[in-house]
Protein backbone atom coordinates (compact mmCIF):
# COMPACT_ATOMS: atom_id res chain seq x y z
CA UNK A 1 0.00 0.00 0.00
CA UNK A 2 2.61 2.56 1.19
CA UNK A 3 2.20 6.51 2.02
CA UNK A 4 1.70 10.93 2.68
CA UNK A 5 1.47 12.48 5.80
CA UNK A 6 0.31 15.73 6.48
CA UNK A 7 -0.07 15.98 2.73
CA UNK A 8 2.27 18.29 1.44
CA UNK A 9 4.92 16.42 3.93
CA UNK A 10 4.87 13.49 2.17
CA UNK A 11 2.86 14.30 -1.68
CA UNK A 12 5.86 12.27 -2.83
CA UNK A 13 4.86 9.45 -0.45
CA UNK A 14 3.29 9.55 -3.48
CA UNK A 15 -0.22 10.83 -2.75
CA UNK A 16 -0.23 9.46 0.09
CA UNK A 17 2.60 7.43 -0.04
CA UNK A 18 6.32 8.97 -0.95
CA UNK A 19 9.45 10.86 0.94
CA UNK A 20 11.37 13.60 -1.25
CA UNK A 21 14.87 12.18 -1.36
CA UNK A 22 17.13 9.27 -3.27
CA UNK A 23 20.27 8.91 -4.96
CA UNK A 24 21.44 8.37 -8.69
CA UNK A 25 24.76 10.46 -9.10
CA UNK A 26 27.84 9.32 -7.40
CA UNK A 27 30.08 11.14 -9.63
CA UNK A 28 31.78 14.34 -7.74
CA UNK A 29 31.69 13.76 -4.46
CA UNK A 30 34.98 13.21 -3.58
CA UNK A 31 35.04 17.13 -4.81
CA UNK A 32 32.43 18.29 -2.37
CA UNK A 33 33.08 19.65 0.89
CA UNK A 34 31.39 18.01 3.82
CA UNK A 35 28.65 19.99 5.66
CA UNK A 36 29.19 22.03 8.72
CA UNK A 37 27.75 19.69 11.89
CA UNK A 38 25.49 22.33 12.93
CA UNK A 39 23.73 22.40 9.52
CA UNK A 40 23.99 18.62 8.62
CA UNK A 41 21.01 16.87 10.61
CA UNK A 42 17.45 17.62 9.83
CA UNK A 43 13.98 15.98 10.48
CA UNK A 44 10.35 16.29 11.46
CA UNK A 45 7.54 14.46 13.03
CA UNK A 46 4.03 14.60 12.11
CA UNK A 47 0.37 13.18 12.63
CA UNK A 48 -2.80 13.90 10.35
CA UNK A 49 -6.39 12.77 10.31
CA UNK A 50 -7.69 11.65 7.21
CA UNK A 51 -10.48 11.00 4.88
CA UNK A 52 -9.14 8.37 3.03
CA UNK A 53 -5.38 6.52 2.48
CA UNK A 54 -4.95 6.71 -1.34
CA UNK A 55 -1.63 4.69 -2.53
CA UNK A 56 -1.14 5.38 -6.36
CA UNK A 57 -4.65 6.06 -6.63
CA UNK A 58 -5.99 3.06 -4.90
CA UNK A 59 -8.15 4.04 -1.98
CA UNK A 60 -7.46 1.59 0.36
CA UNK A 61 -9.49 1.57 2.91
CA UNK A 62 -12.78 2.02 0.22
CA UNK A 63 -13.42 5.58 1.46
CA UNK A 64 -15.51 6.61 -1.52
CA UNK A 65 -17.26 9.23 -1.53
CA UNK A 66 -17.25 9.88 2.00
CA UNK A 67 -15.86 12.39 3.74
CA UNK A 68 -14.28 11.58 7.23
CA UNK A 69 -16.75 8.20 7.44
CA UNK A 70 -16.31 5.63 8.71
CA UNK A 71 -12.76 4.50 7.17
CA UNK A 72 -10.50 7.64 8.14
CA UNK A 73 -7.61 7.30 9.46
CA UNK A 74 -4.44 8.68 11.25
CA UNK A 75 -1.11 8.93 9.67
CA UNK A 76 1.62 8.97 12.49
CA UNK A 77 5.48 9.67 10.38
CA UNK A 78 9.10 10.88 11.32
CA UNK A 79 12.07 11.73 8.64
CA UNK A 80 15.82 12.18 9.55
CA UNK A 81 18.07 13.57 7.36
CA UNK A 82 22.00 13.80 7.18
CA UNK A 83 24.01 16.33 5.23
CA UNK A 84 27.04 14.23 4.20
CA UNK A 85 28.36 16.45 1.82
CA UNK A 86 26.98 20.09 0.58
CA UNK A 87 25.00 18.00 -2.63
CA UNK A 88 24.78 14.47 -1.19
CA UNK A 89 22.07 13.78 2.26
CA UNK A 90 21.06 10.57 3.35
CA UNK A 91 17.69 10.29 4.63
CA UNK A 92 15.14 7.69 6.50
CA UNK A 93 11.83 7.94 7.06
CA UNK A 94 9.15 5.99 9.00
CA UNK A 95 5.18 6.11 8.75
CA UNK A 96 2.56 4.29 10.53
CA UNK A 97 -0.94 3.84 9.22
CA UNK A 98 -3.17 3.49 12.66
CA UNK A 99 -6.92 2.84 12.38
CA UNK A 100 -10.16 0.15 13.62
CA UNK A 101 -11.20 -0.40 9.91
CA UNK A 102 -9.54 -4.18 9.63
CA UNK A 103 -8.38 -6.58 12.23
CA UNK A 104 -4.86 -5.71 12.77
CA UNK A 105 -2.18 -8.24 11.43
CA UNK A 106 0.58 -6.32 13.61
CA UNK A 107 -1.24 -5.25 16.82
CA UNK A 108 -3.95 -3.10 17.97
CA UNK A 109 -4.89 -0.54 15.90
CA UNK A 110 -1.42 -0.58 14.11
CA UNK A 111 -2.64 -1.37 10.23
CA UNK A 112 0.89 -0.56 8.06
CA UNK A 113 4.61 0.22 9.07
CA UNK A 114 6.65 1.61 6.46
CA UNK A 115 10.67 2.53 6.49
CA UNK A 116 12.69 4.41 3.68
CA UNK A 117 16.14 4.83 3.71
CA UNK A 118 17.23 6.85 0.35
CA UNK A 119 20.09 9.05 -0.84
CA UNK A 120 19.63 12.34 -2.68
CA UNK A 121 22.43 14.30 -4.99
CA UNK A 122 21.38 18.16 -5.82
CA UNK A 123 23.51 19.15 -9.26
CA UNK A 124 22.21 23.14 -9.84
CA UNK A 125 18.95 22.98 -10.12
CA UNK A 126 18.33 18.98 -10.30
CA UNK A 127 18.15 16.91 -7.90
CA UNK A 128 18.49 13.09 -8.37
CA UNK A 129 16.87 10.82 -6.17
CA UNK A 130 16.78 6.92 -5.03
CA UNK A 131 14.76 5.44 -2.55
CA UNK A 132 13.99 2.01 -1.08
CA UNK A 133 10.92 1.11 0.79
CA UNK A 134 9.45 -1.48 2.07
CA UNK A 135 5.75 -1.30 3.49
CA UNK A 136 4.60 -4.20 6.33
CA UNK A 137 1.05 -5.14 6.15
CA UNK A 138 -1.66 -7.52 6.12
CA UNK A 139 0.96 -9.96 7.36
CA UNK A 140 3.52 -9.53 4.57
CA UNK A 141 5.82 -6.86 3.19
CA UNK A 142 5.63 -4.64 -0.27
CA UNK A 143 8.76 -3.90 -1.24
CA UNK A 144 9.66 -1.07 -3.44
CA UNK A 145 12.79 1.16 -5.28
CA UNK A 146 11.52 4.72 -6.41
CA UNK A 147 13.69 6.85 -8.81
CA UNK A 148 13.75 10.78 -9.07
CA UNK A 149 14.14 13.69 -10.77
CA UNK A 150 13.12 17.06 -9.06
CA UNK A 151 13.59 20.86 -10.81
CA UNK A 152 14.17 23.44 -8.53
CA UNK A 153 12.45 26.77 -10.62
CA UNK A 154 11.83 28.54 -8.24
CA UNK A 155 12.77 32.95 -9.00
CA UNK A 156 12.73 31.83 -12.77
CA UNK A 157 9.20 33.04 -13.27
CA UNK A 158 8.95 35.68 -10.05
CA UNK A 159 10.93 35.91 -6.94
CA UNK A 160 10.01 33.76 -4.71
CA UNK A 161 8.01 31.21 -6.82
CA UNK A 162 8.61 27.92 -8.18
CA UNK A 163 6.45 24.70 -10.04
CA UNK A 164 8.97 22.91 -8.47
CA UNK A 165 8.40 19.95 -11.31
CA UNK A 166 9.11 16.14 -10.36
CA UNK A 167 9.10 13.05 -11.81
CA UNK A 168 8.61 9.71 -9.70
CA UNK A 169 9.45 6.35 -11.24
CA UNK A 170 7.87 3.62 -8.56
CA UNK A 171 9.04 0.26 -8.87
CA UNK A 172 7.32 -2.44 -7.12
CA UNK A 173 10.03 -5.39 -6.66
CA UNK A 174 8.23 -7.27 -4.18
CA UNK A 175 4.69 -7.54 -4.01
CA UNK A 176 1.90 -8.52 -1.24
CA UNK A 177 -0.14 -11.24 -1.32
CA UNK A 178 -1.55 -11.96 -4.52
CA UNK A 179 0.31 -8.30 -5.77
CA UNK A 180 2.87 -8.55 -8.48
CA UNK A 181 5.74 -6.63 -9.54
CA UNK A 182 5.03 -3.30 -11.38
CA UNK A 183 5.74 0.56 -11.74
CA UNK A 184 4.28 3.66 -12.20
CA UNK A 185 5.43 7.17 -13.41
CA UNK A 186 4.61 9.90 -11.83
CA UNK A 187 4.18 13.95 -12.97
CA UNK A 188 4.29 16.50 -10.09
CA UNK A 189 4.04 20.38 -9.31
CA UNK A 190 3.37 22.18 -6.20
CA UNK A 191 3.27 25.66 -6.84
CA UNK A 192 3.44 27.61 -2.73
CA UNK A 193 2.07 31.20 -2.76
CA UNK A 194 2.45 33.46 0.32
CA UNK A 195 -0.97 34.65 1.95
CA UNK A 196 -0.75 36.42 4.95
CA UNK A 197 2.56 35.37 7.54
CA UNK A 198 2.42 32.64 8.39
CA UNK A 199 -0.18 31.36 6.09
CA UNK A 200 0.66 29.99 2.83
CA UNK A 201 -1.21 27.99 -0.19
CA UNK A 202 0.42 24.91 -2.10
CA UNK A 203 -1.52 24.00 -5.17
CA UNK A 204 -0.21 19.75 -5.50
CA UNK A 205 -1.00 18.49 -8.90
CA UNK A 206 -0.08 15.37 -10.50
CA UNK A 207 -0.56 12.54 -13.28
CA UNK A 208 0.57 8.92 -13.15
CA UNK A 209 0.68 6.12 -15.79
CA UNK A 210 0.98 2.68 -15.04
CA UNK A 211 3.51 0.73 -17.18
CA UNK A 212 1.94 -2.66 -16.47
CA UNK A 213 -1.65 -3.83 -16.90
CA UNK A 214 -2.10 -4.78 -13.04
CA UNK A 215 -0.14 -2.28 -11.33
CA UNK A 216 -3.52 -1.88 -8.77
CA UNK A 217 -5.55 -5.15 -9.90
CA UNK A 218 -6.77 -3.58 -13.47
CA UNK A 219 -6.37 -5.11 -16.55
CA UNK A 220 -5.11 -1.67 -18.69
CA UNK A 221 -1.79 -0.05 -18.66
CA UNK A 222 -1.01 3.74 -19.41
CA UNK A 223 -3.41 6.70 -17.78
CA UNK A 224 -3.60 5.22 -13.78
CA UNK A 225 -4.93 8.16 -12.08
CA UNK A 226 -4.56 12.16 -11.41
CA UNK A 227 -5.59 14.72 -8.90
CA UNK A 228 -5.56 18.60 -7.47
CA UNK A 229 -5.96 20.28 -4.85
CA UNK A 230 -5.00 22.47 -2.03
CA UNK A 231 -3.10 22.52 1.19
CA UNK A 232 -2.98 25.58 3.65
CA UNK A 233 -0.50 25.60 6.13
CA UNK A 234 -0.12 27.89 9.13
CA UNK A 235 3.32 28.05 11.03
CA UNK A 236 2.18 28.35 15.13
CA UNK A 237 5.19 31.75 15.18
CA UNK A 238 4.13 31.43 19.19
CA UNK A 239 6.15 28.49 20.10
CA UNK A 240 9.89 28.90 20.61
CA UNK A 241 12.71 28.19 17.83
CA UNK A 242 14.34 26.01 20.41
CA UNK A 243 11.09 23.65 20.37
CA UNK A 244 11.22 23.05 16.14
CA UNK A 245 8.89 24.76 13.55
CA UNK A 246 5.60 23.46 14.40
CA UNK A 247 2.62 24.04 11.40
CA UNK A 248 -0.45 23.33 11.43
CA UNK A 249 -2.16 21.51 7.91
CA UNK A 250 -5.55 21.35 5.97
CA UNK A 251 -5.90 19.36 2.71
CA UNK A 252 -8.23 18.90 0.26
CA UNK A 253 -7.23 16.95 -2.81
CA UNK A 254 -9.35 15.60 -5.44
CA UNK A 255 -9.01 12.49 -7.33
CA UNK A 256 -9.61 11.20 -10.74
CA UNK A 257 -8.99 7.60 -11.26
CA UNK A 258 -9.29 5.10 -14.61
CA UNK A 259 -11.71 2.08 -13.33
CA UNK A 260 -9.78 -0.36 -15.80
CA UNK A 261 -6.17 0.14 -14.41
CA UNK A 262 -7.96 0.82 -10.51
CA UNK A 263 -11.17 -1.56 -10.49
CA UNK A 264 -11.93 -1.89 -7.20
CA UNK A 265 -12.22 1.77 -6.03
CA UNK A 266 -15.69 2.58 -4.78
CA UNK A 267 -15.81 5.88 -6.77
CA UNK A 268 -13.21 6.61 -9.94
CA UNK A 269 -13.59 10.04 -8.84
CA UNK A 270 -13.14 11.44 -5.35
CA UNK A 271 -12.36 13.98 -2.75
CA UNK A 272 -10.15 13.45 0.32
CA UNK A 273 -9.10 15.82 3.25
CA UNK A 274 -6.68 15.86 6.12
CA UNK A 275 -5.95 17.63 8.89
CA UNK A 276 -2.27 17.45 10.43
CA UNK A 277 -0.06 19.11 12.92
CA UNK A 278 4.06 19.15 11.78
CA UNK A 279 6.86 20.34 13.63
CA UNK A 280 10.73 20.12 12.00
CA UNK A 281 14.25 20.82 13.45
Amino acid sequence: MGFTGGFMGRILRVVNKGVAAGLAVAGGLATTAPAQAAEAISGDLGISYNTHFISYGFDVWGGGGDFYGDRATTFIYGDFFLKLTDSLTFSFGAWADVNNNTTSAIGGHLQEVDIYPGLSYTAGMFTFGAQYQAWSYAGDVEESIDLSVAFNDSGLIWEGFGFNPKVVWHNRVSGNGAQTVGSAVVLSVGPTFPIVDPLSLTIPAGVAFFTTDDFQGGFESGYGFSYIGGSLAYGLGFVPPAYGAWTVNFDLIAYFTNEDAIPSNPEASFLTGSIGLKVAY
